[in-house]
């Protein structure tokens, strides 16, 4: 079995041994066997939340809507509304009491007409609110009963499953994760199951490098955009490499790095110009591996075949958390990046001292050569306006 949006290298190559592409990590089994058995019970309590949450989302979504209907005086919003619940069979009866007076206020200009509307919008308003604070109280106190689930079932969202060890799991009480895993696949199915470690390890993912956008502000005020992203996956490993300018305050580098910096910059003809603040072409990287899964040490990220890396970042194996990194590019590796040389993450054993490769995950190369190009430009010709625009010099808004 076999699932591939492009084809993914894997690699088990050092000198005298030969490429076992087929053979997944030896430690992958029971790394996805105890994901499998704990994801059970956690899936479960997921979905027991979301069912909790799922008509409060939509009562308040509704009670919203009507809110602004009630804001905007909309007439319209009356054949709507449900007149077998209390609150919006009061409303109803606002909107028709508002519409009368409104009537009467055109005839007879009296303000205690205007007050007495304003006294009646007031009260249905708080009405309201009070309704909407209470469906906010419910989903808090299911949530914060449930607070510490996010990080515990992290590594279940989206995650392939192993259908026997799940099964197994399901020995202890029903779910809709053992419903799916018993019953047969289904486009409508919420989880993903193979039969084997094996067949997981042929889930295979590739997508091309995304187009990168101008540098604006996010939802939190974070700066967002001037990016692209690979992005790759093999069973439940998922590797991103996301290409970006890596923006510095100056106060908080040595001369040493600035010039570094700068030198980064004038090789590749890069312009930028901000008071307090520097950049450097960058990679950002990570990868879905808390744990070892084929006594690697470390894991290398790198232009080039594994037996003759040009390596680009490092970073050490089994810290039980996600493989996260960034790292400032040199000139050579942004301009290899642009040429749309492949980058690969590459799992390293150090058996007495002699580096080995333990397997591979290779990103496709589709549209990367053209994102870094655009995104190389968006660098030199407009980042330093959008960034201005933004963030202006220190002591100013």
């Amino acid at each position: 079995m076999r699932y591939a949006l492009f084809g993914i290298a894997l690699f088990t190559i050092c000198p005298g041994i030969s490429a076992q592409t087929d053979l997944p990590p030896t430690g992958l089994s029971a790394v996805e066997l105890a994901r499998s058995a704990t994801c059970v019970p956690l899936l479960i309590r997921v979905d027991a939340l979301d069912d909790l949450l799922a008509p409060l989302a939509t009562r308040s979504r509704r009670l919203i809507s009507i809110n602004d209907a009630i804001a905007l005086e909309d007439q319209n919003a009356v054949g709507a509304l449900d007149v077998s619940d209390p609150l919006e069979a009061r409303v109803r009866e606002w909107f028709l009491a508002d519409a009368e007076l409104a009537r009467r206020f055109v005839t007879e200009q009296d303000p205690a007409i205007t007050a007495e509307r304003a006294l009646a919008r007031s009260a249905v308003k708080a009405a309201m609110a009070a309704a909407i604070t209470e469906i906010q109280t419910q989903a808090d106190a299911h949530l914060s009963a449930n607070q510490d689930l996010p990080t515990q079932s992290g590594p279940c969202d989206g995650a392939i499953l192993i259908r026997p060890a799940v099964l197994a799991a399901c020995q202890s009480g029903p779910g809709r994760v053992c419903e799916e895993a018993a019953a047969a696949p289904s486009d409508s199915s919420r989880y993903r199951f193979v039969e084997s470690v094996e067949n997981l390890w042929e889930v295979q993912e590739l997508r091309p490098w995304t187009a990168p956008s101008a540098l604006r502000a996010g939802a939190a005020g974070q700066l967002d955009g001037a990016r692209t992203l690979g992005y790759a996956r093999i069973g439940n490993v998922v590797l991103t490499v996301a290409f970006s300018p890596l923006l510095r305050d100056r106060a908080d580098l040595t001369p040493e790095e600035i010039q570094r910096y700068q030198a980064t910059s004038d090789a590749l003809g890069l312009k930028f110009a901000h008071p307090d603040l520097v950049f450097v072409p960058a990679l950002g990287v990570r990868a879905s591996l808390p744990t070892a899964l084929d006594g690697e040490a470390r894991y290398i990220l790198h232009f080039g075949e594994p037996d003759a890396p040009d390596v680009v970042w490092s970073g050490t194996a089994s810290t039980g958390r996600p493989l996260e990194g960034t790292v400032p590019l040199s000139a050579q590796h942004v301009q290899k990046l642009g040429a749309g040389q492949p980058i690969m993450l590459t799992a390293i054993r150090d058996l007495a001292g002699a580096p080995e490769a333990a397997f591979a995950i290779e990103l496709t190369n589709v549209n990367q050569a053209q994102a870094a190009q655009a995104l190389l430009r968006y660098m030199s010709n407009q980042l330093s306006t959008d960034l201005a625009a933004l963030v202006g010099p220190r002591g100013q808004p």
